[in-house]
C-alpha cells in the first residue's frame, strides 16, 4: 500500500473523532468520510507501519443503514459527518466509543458508563456558529469576489459558499446570507490565510433562544470595508433579536476567529443567557457551551455527580467565567473557581454579582500553578475542598495537575469532559492515585457530528485498592 493508490473499503467502523475505519490486509486504514457497511473509493493519503489514511472519492455501495442526508453541502463539509446515520444509531455509536476509550486507553476492564443523554433537539441546537471569508474565483473583468461560508472537508484555506446549514437558527444562516450578499456588492477584500492579505477574515453569530437574543461580530484585519455601519444597520434590521453588532479586529497571522480589540457598531457587544435560573453575560470571546438545551442536562448532571448537601466547599478549576461554578454555590456553602484567561474572571465576577452569589470567589492563574502555590503556602485562599470539579480544554489535565487535585484528597471529583480519549488517559492516571470512577455520563451535545461530552464522578478507592497501590 503506497500514497496515492485507490482502494475499495468496506467500512467497518467509525472511529473516535469520526473517521471511517476499514482494514486492507489486517492493517487499518482511516477514511475521512464513511458510514459503518458502506463500500468505499479512497485515495492513500499517508501510511506508516500501523496504519493508513485516505480520502474518501466515492460511495460504491451505500450501507443499508444510511439515510438521506438533510444538508446540501454534505459532499463538502466536514461538520455535520454522521448526518446520513439514523440519530439511534449515532448515540449507540458515541456511547460505545466511550465505552471503548475507558477500555483501551483508560484500562477499565469494565467501564460504568451509563446510557448516553440523547440531545432536546438534533437540529438547530448550536447558538454559535463562526463563518469564514475567503477570496473567490477572479472575474473576467479581474475583480476577486469574496467568498463567505465554512470550509471545506480537511482544508484550512478553501471555503464553500454557504446556502444553508441546518445546526444552528434559521435567523443566523439568513445573517449570513445578507452578509455575502452585502459584501460581494460593496466588494470587501477576503483576507486569504496563506499570503495574508485582505481584509474580512469571520463572520460569528452568537443566537441565544433562551433569551431571544443575537450576536454578530465581523472579525477583519481592519476597518477597511466599505459601509460597515451600513451592513451592520442592514443586520439589526433582519430581527428585533440582533442585540449587538461588533467589528472585531485581528491583525495577526494566525487565523484564527479572536478579536484583539472591538468596537460596537449596534448595541454594547454584550448578551444574557440563562441557564438553570441563572444569567450569565456573554461577550464576544467568552466561551459559553454551544447548545444551550443540552447544557442545562449536562450541568444538571454535574451537580447530581457532586451529591452536594449545602455544607460543602467546592473546587472549580478551568472555570471560564464561572458558569458551573455559580451553579455549585447555589447549592454549596463555598465555590471557588480557577480560569488563566484575565477577560473570563473579570466576567465570572461580574456574574456572580449579577446573580447574588457572596458566596463565590474567583482566582487567576494556570491550574497547575494555582494548586501548586496553595500546596506550598505561597497563594492565599486554599479552599480545602470537600468536592472539585474538573472541566479542562480537549487536551485534557496535566500529570501534576491530577496529582495535586489528588494531593487535595476531596469527597468526591466531578471531571466534565469534551474529549473521551483524554478523559480515558486522565482516569488512569488518577487511578495510580487510589482514585476510580464510579459512573461516566455521555452527553451527545452536538448531534451529527463526532464530539462527545461526559460527566464522570470519581470516589477513592477501597482501602485494599489503597494497599496495593502504596505496595506497588
Amino acid at each position: 500500500m503506497k500514497v496515492r493508490d485507490v482502494l475499495t473499503l468496506d467500512v467497518q467502523d467509525v472511529a473516535l473523532g469520526g473517521k471511517a475505519l476499514a482494514r486492507v490486509d489486517g492493517r487499518v486504514v482511516f477514511v475521512d468520510r464513511g458510514l459503518p457497511g458502506d463500500r468505499v473509493r479512497a485515495r492513500v493519503t499517508k501510511t506508516n507501519a500501523r496504519f493508513a489514511e485516505a480520502r474518501f472519492s466515492a460511495l460504491e455501495q451505500p450501507s443499508p443503514a444510511r439515510v438521506a442526508a438533510r444538508c446540501v453541502h454534505v459532499e463538502r463539509c466536514g461538520g455535520c459527518r454522521l448526518q446520513e446515520l439514523p440519530y439511534e444509531d449515532q448515540l449507540r455509536l458515541k456511547e460505545r466509543q466511550v465505552r471503548e476509550a475507558l477500555r483501551h486507553i483508560g484500562g477499565l476492564a469494565d467501564p460504568p458508563v451509563r446510557t448516553i443523554v440523547p440531545a432536546p433537539s438534533a437540529w438547530g441546537y448550536r447558538n454559535k456558529m463562526e463563518f469564514s471569508f475567503a477570496p473567490g474565483e477572479p472575474t473576467t473583468d479581474g475583480l476577486v469576489p469574496p467568498v463567505l461560508g465554512l470550509h471545506e472537508r480537511g482544508t484550512f484555506d478553501r471555503v464553500f459558499e454557504l446556502k444553508e446549514c441546518w445546526l444552528p437558527s434559521p435567523l443566523t444562516v439568513e445573517i449570513v446570507r445578507f452578509t455575502q450578499a452585502f459584501a460581494a456588492q460593496h466588494r470587501w477584500r477576503a483576507y486569504h490565510p496563506s499570503r495574508h492579505d485582505g481584509v474580512a477574515r469571520f463572520l460569528t453569530v452568537r443566537h441565544l433562544s433562551h433569551t431571544r437574543s443575537c450576536a454578530v461580530q465581523l472579525l477583519a484585519a481592519s476597518a477597511d470595508l466599505p459601509g460597515l455601519e451600513v451592513w451592520a444597520r442592514g443586520v439589526a434590521a433582519l430581527s428585533p433579536e440582533v442585540r449587538t453588532v461588533t467589528l472585531g479586529l485581528n491583525t495577526g497571522r494566525a487565523h484564527v476567529a479572536f478579536a484583539e480589540s472591538e468596537r460596537a457598531l449596534i448595541g454594547d457587544g454584550t448578551l444574557v443567557e440563562r441557564l438553570l435560573g441563572l444569567e450569565f453575560e456573554v461577550v464576544a470571546n467568552a466561551f459559553l457551551q454551544t447548545n444551550s438545551a443540552q447544557a442545562e442536562a449536562l450541568y444538571e448532571g454535574a451537580l447530581a455527580a457532586a451529591a452536594l448537601s449545602g455544607g460543602e466547599r467546592v473546587l472549580d478549576l478551568y472555570c471560564g467565567t464561572g458558569t458551573l461554578t455559580l451553579l455549585f454555590a447555589r447549592a454549596a456553602a463555598e465555590a471557588v473557581g480557577v480560569e488563566s484567561v484575565p477577560d473570563s474572571i473579570e466576567r465570572a465576577r461580574l456574574n456572580a454579582a449579577r446573580n447574588g452569589a457572596a458566596n463565590a470567589r474567583f482566582e487567576l492563574g494556570e491550574a497547575r500553578a494555582v494548586l501548586r502555590e496553595w500546596a506550598r503556602g505561597e497563594r492565599p485562599g486554599s479552599p480545602r475542598p470537600d468536592v472539585v470539579v474538573l472541566d479542562p480544554p480537549r487536551a485534557g489535565l496535566h500529570p501534576r495537575v491530577v496529582a495535586r487535585v489528588a494531593e487535595l484528597t476531596p469527597s468526591r471529583i466531578v471531571y466534565v469532559s469534551c474529549n473521551p480519549a483524554t478523559l480515558a488517559r486522565d482516569l488512569k492516571d488518577f487511578g495510580a492515585l487510589g482514585w476510580r470512577p464510579a459512573e461516566v455520563t455521555p452527553y451527545d451535545m452536538f448531534p451529527h457530528t463526532p464530539h462527545i461530552e461526559c460527566v464522570t464522578r470519581l470516589e477513592r478507592a477501597g482501602p485494599s485498592a489503597a494497599r496495593d497501590l502504596t505496595g506497588a
